[in-house]
């Protein structure tokens, strides 16, 4: 794999080691490269003998010292030893509680590589860990015989008494190396079946020398740790407490409510807690006091912490109490820091840190090449202390499940989306398991639930992608949970989406008590899709009326609230209620207009929905009639009492392409959008460039009389307004902005066979990108129809030998005929139109990735204009316009326009 590898020498070159920001005066011994060659017995037995007396692990209903945990430690280990055989597998099934420990360090010490399992996970988890693990014995509490001898009656199982024998005479810890198996940790299989990760005792010890060192855990520590003892974190945390003689107390957290820890925090004067993000924010919600000076510590991990979490914290803890970060998976130990505030960036998200020392860090992108500081690529971790493989079918499996490579030297592709600051951190910007397409653009479930947390009041925030109801692929739900459901909190949240890319607001959003996550904290996948399904069902049950609207609009407001309802799945509740707010898309808005054309037997414009998106202004729309004509002008976005802002339309006639870009121009002024003559059914379209220029420069100068004019248009559009601005010019108008979207001066440059072939195929790539734009399904079939309009031209009208004719493609058969006559006779116009010189300065915005078979517009223009100003733009062609690039073509063309 080639990629950069970022190790510690790397982050002690920029001065920083592990405690920076940390507890750096604090005393405590410190456990050295060397020592990780020890087996981690020996370093409890070590730990043992030194402070016998002192408390090694303490529940509410049990306490153990030092001497007594080794002691029960060997006589269990015996036990174990007896009843298996070099290489088998033991399986622990306790609850949160010291004997587990006493389980766990009994396994190592007879040599015997264990799996823990969680008794608050539902059984169907349990059995298929079974399945896959295949122990040869399972540990219990006596408590738990009547549970075992009926779920597991195939499995051995050894009942752990009060009192156990002691050990044989002669007794010694199996000789074990750290470099063998020493757990199996399956996962949650919240989306799928567990996956068992096999780490060996070194990978363990790194993770508690990491937490040593840098949190400098001494014997005067107590710890609480709010994890499942079957999670990799949960088994750091004992091992790192009772390898540095401090003290744990042990609390199962899905059984504690929030007082109870609270509680324990006090009165067992933790110092040292760590915690899921979600869980503290459940605590925090529930606390009224501030922390006990006693507590100067709180690691967090298992999930995103945002900076909101460590203000709250902040305000929380004593003065001078750290918060520590820790990015790791069950796999690999990976980043972490001391949370620092004066290093806060942009994202929402803290940064999760710096490497942890003795790995090898590699940010990369799908080619595995390394990516530059500040660009985004997965993360992927080496070293000798990645886990050594995974458990399949009652076997080790190494190489696997995103592991590779030798002992000395394993690599871990962790999945993670990261993106290194100048500062060295790196953030977390997702997962690329989250990542999924709609309507062309690739988004991050992540984004969206960030977004949600930004609001002050919502403790936890879910994202999932559904299928949408009417068909027309996928669509983001959301849901929160907040301290306060007050009045409007929804369309707060809704606002704060808002700042998303448009494909990325959810259809549907909900508010709920708290998320359904598993014992380790992550999200219950199924569970939430199984509450998406019925609250889904609610949506679509049929309301007993409309919202009211206007008196004049109460004819047709039933039958659009049932249209509505059909083709989104969901009822319309509100008058203000914006379609495509609510889940439609172009596939949506089309089936809309359609259905509601067959059923008022009305004609309907194809922007009708752009115009009036909200349910009451649809429906009074359709009372009126009002767009069964032709309407040149279409309101993108309304303004203040300034010049216009005029969008030409592309070859399809339709302005729904342009939507994105004009609600993104943070110019004052209104922004109108120009279609062409001839969507309507009862109008021809304009045959030349001269006659659609002088028609709307007309249109135009009915509205605003005087100048300045400001006028732009993509592709063929740029033809249009380039000749409005000749004409607006010689009529002594001033024009203050002609921009062009990627226009070239002559549409078809090549022989007709070959221009036909590559514009064939900007039309399919045109079909795979417009769904981006709220109402592009109208803008692709325009656009896909020039092929077929292009394939039945005469080849002398448009000066090219005549076109071989070919079967209309299955893919433009949809098309309305009033969009072919729109796209016909663009493509005939432009190939007949001869700029002249224009007398001033033109604006070429040209999209960075270049379509190999399209020449450079910017030479091209040159001989037309006095002045040629460039702006390029991200996205190709057919993409400058949708998805995330409208955003930045938005940006480039607010700079040529006034601030007022």
């Amino acid at each position: 794999m080639s990629s950069e590898i970022v190790d510690l020498e790397w982050v002690e070159a920029n001065g920083l080691p592990p405690d920076w920001n940390g507890p750096v005066a604090r005393e405590f011994i410190e456990l050295r490269p060397q020592d990780l060659d020890r087996s981690i017995i020996s370093h409890i037995e070590h730990v043992a003998h030194r402070v016998s007396a002192r408390c090694a692990i303490s529940s509410p209903t049990m306490v153990l010292s030092y001497g007594e945990l080794w002691a029960r430690t060997r006589c269990l280990a015996d036990a174990i030893g007896t009843e298996t055989t070099q290489g088998d597998i033991v399986g622990i099934l306790m609850p949160i509680c010291p004997m587990a420990t006493v389980a766990m360090l009994a396994c190592l010490a007879a040599g015997r590589t264990f799996v823990m399992l969680d008794v608050n996970y539902p059984s169907t988890w349990i059995q298929q860990v079974l399945r896959e693990a295949r122990p040869a014995l399972i540990v219990g509490e006596d408590s738990l015989a009547d549970v075992m001898n009926t779920d597991l009656p195939t499995v051995r199982c050894l009942f752990v008494p009060s009192g156990l024998p002691p050990p044989s005479a002669g007794w010694q810890p199996a000789a074990m190396t750290v470099d063998e198996a020493a757990c199996v940790l399956f996962t949650s299989g919240s989306t799928g079946s567990p996956k068992g990760v096999v780490n060996s005792q070194r990978a363990l010890l790194q993770r508690v020398a990491q937490a040593i060192n840098s949190a400098h855990i001494n014997v005067d520590d107590r710890l609480l740790t709010l994890a499942s003892h079957c999670t990799i974190v949960g088994i750091r945390d004992l091992l790192t407490a009772l390898t540095a003689g401090a003290s744990v107390h042990l609390i199962d957290p899905s059984r504690a409510g929030a007082r109870e820890i609270l509680h324990a925090l006090e009165s067992e004067r933790v110092t040292v807690l760590f915690g899921f993000p979600d869980l503290i924010r459940s605590l925090l919600a529930c606390e009224d006091r501030h922390a006990s000076a006693d507590l100067r510590l709180v690691r967090l991990g298992g999930d995103a912490t945002y900076w909101s979490d460590v203000d709250r914290l902040r305000t929380w803890l004593a003065p001078g109490a750290s918060i520590q970060l820790i990015f790791a998976a069950t796999e690999a130990p990976i980043m972490q820091w001391f949370v620092d505030e004066s290093l806060r960036g942009e994202s929402a998200c803290v940064p999760i840190g710096y490497p942890i020392p003795g790995n090898h860090v590699a940010v990369v992108d799908e080619d595995d090449c390394a990516v530059q500081p500040g660009q985004v690529g997965e993360l992927i971790v080496g070293g000798r202390y990645v886990a050594l493989g995974v458990w399949v079918g009652g076997r080790f499996v190494a190489d696997h499940g995103g592991l590779s490579g030798p002992p000395s030297d394993r690599r871990f592709r962790t999945g993670d989306l990261v993106r290194r600051r100048p500062d060295g951190m790196l953030e977390h910007l997702g997962r690329k398991d989250r990542q999924v397409k709609i309507r062309g653009t690739r988004i991050d479930l992540g984004e969206v639930e960030a977004a949600l947390r930004r609001h002050p009041r919502v403790r936890d925030s879910a994202a999932l992608v559904r299928s949408a109801s009417h068909g027309s692929g996928l669509i983001v739900v959301a849901y929160a949970s907040v301290l306060d459901a007050a009045t409007g909190i929804i369309e707060e949240l809704r606002q704060l989406t808002r700042s998303l890319p448009a494909v990325m607001y959810p259809a549907r959003l909900y508010l709920i008590d708290r998320m359904p996550r598993l014992p380790n904290s992550k999200l219950d996948v199924r569970a939430m899709m199984a509450l998406d399904q019925l609250n889904a069902a609610t949506e679509r049950a049929p309301v007993a009326s409309p919202p009211t609207v206007a008196a004049a609009a109460e004819c047709v407001a039933p039958t659009v609230a049932r249209v509505w309802q059909q083709v989104l799945g969901r009822a319309v509740h509100r008058c203000d209620e914006d379609f495509f707010e609510a889940g439609g898309d172009s596939l949506a808005a089309i089936t809309l207009t359609t259905q509601l054309e067959q059923l008022l037997g009305i004609e309907l414009s194809l922007t009708l929905i752009n115009e009036a998106p909200q349910f009451g202004k649809l429906c009074e729309a359709l009372r009126s009639r009002r767009a069964t004509h032709y309407v040149p002008f279409v309101l993108l976005k309304a303004g203040e009492d300034l010049p216009p802002l005029y969008l030409v339309h592309g070859a399809g006639g339709n302005v729904a392409e342009l939507f994105q870009v004009a609600r993104a121009v943070s110019y004052a002024g209104p922004v109108f959008g120009i279609q062409a003559r001839g969507l309507a059914r009862n109008e021809s379209p304009h045959t030349t460039v001269e006659a659609m220029a002088a028609d709307y420069v007309a249109q135009i100068r009915s509205r605003q009389p005087t100048g300045p004019y400001y006028l732009c248009g993509y592709s063929f559009g740029g033809l249009v307004a380039f000749e409005m601005a000749l004409r607006l010019r010689r009529a002594g108008e001033d024009v203050g902005l002609l921009g062009l979207f990627d226009t070239l001066p002559s549409s078809i440059t090549q022989p007709f066979p070959i221009w036909r072939a590559s514009a064939s195929e900007r039309f399919r790539q045109r079909i795979r990108h417009a769904k981006s734009a709220c109402i592009a399904e109208w803008s692709r079939l325009a656009r896909a129809t020039m092929h077929r309009a292009a394939t039945r031209l005469n080849g002398d009208a448009v000066g090219f030998g005549a076109p071989k004719r070919t079967a209309l493609p299955g893919f433009l058969k949809a098309a309305p005929a009033s969009t072919v006559r729109v796209a016909a006779s663009a493509l005939i116009a432009s190939a007949r139109y001869r700029p002249q010189y224009y007398p001033g300065e033109l604006i070429l915005f040209i999209p960075a990735d270049r379509d190999h078979d399209r020449p450079a517009s910017e030479t091209a223009w040159l001989r037309h204009a006095q002045v040629v100003s460039i702006f390029t733009t991200p996205g190709r062609h057919l993409t400058m316009l949708s998805g995330p690039n409208a955003a930045s073509v938005a940006a480039l063309l607010s700079r040529c326009l006034p601030d007022r």
